[in-house]
């Protein structure tokens, strides 16, 4: 029977890092060679962080599953690595209402009034076409980089 860590890292690793660390690699090189296009390596870079980023941290959560389940399977609640620790605690307790009318009645002061709040999302759209009283728009401030994948390549 194969290990079920062994199993997750080689998952982890086959289908969702090693073309990102391949990918890192290669643009670090590239960046580095002379006469590189250091604006266009650095846009490739972006990108390759952007997807190592999002896949590791479906790896971590998929690894971290699979050690508490072989912890909990192996009567484990703690142990350590050469720099990181691990312990399973159980989950916090929360109430379930079951009865709202009833905690109400009995307990009017878990209740709090929620202040007034404001629709940013339509005052900025409200603003950006006419003038809306006590409201000026600012300059957006300073160019922000906006990074996506080119479709069809």
């Amino acid at each position: 029977m194969i290990d079920p860590i062994f199993k997750a890292v080689n998952q982890i690793y086959a289908t969702h890092l090693v073309d990102d660390l391949r990918a890192l690699s290669d643009c670090m090189k590239a960046i580095r060679a002379e006469g590189a296009k250091t604006d266009n390596e650095a846009l490739e870079l972006i990108g390759i962080l952007e997807n190592l980023e999002r896949h590791a941290k479906y790896a971590r959560e998929l690894l971290r599953t699979e050690l508490a389940q072989q912890m909990q399977a192996d009567g484990v609640t703690g142990m350590q690595s050469q720099n990181w620790k691990a312990s399973l605690t159980d989950a916090a307790r929360t109430a379930i209402i079951t009865d709202e009318t009833a905690l109400k009645a009995a307990m009017p002061g878990l209740w709090e009034p929620q202040p007034d709040k404001l629709n940013k999302t339509e005052l900025n759209k409200l603003a950006r076409k006419g003038d809306v009283p006590g409201v000026t728009l600012s300059n957006g401030g300073a160019p922000v980089l906006r990074v996506s994948a080119r479709k069809g390549e």
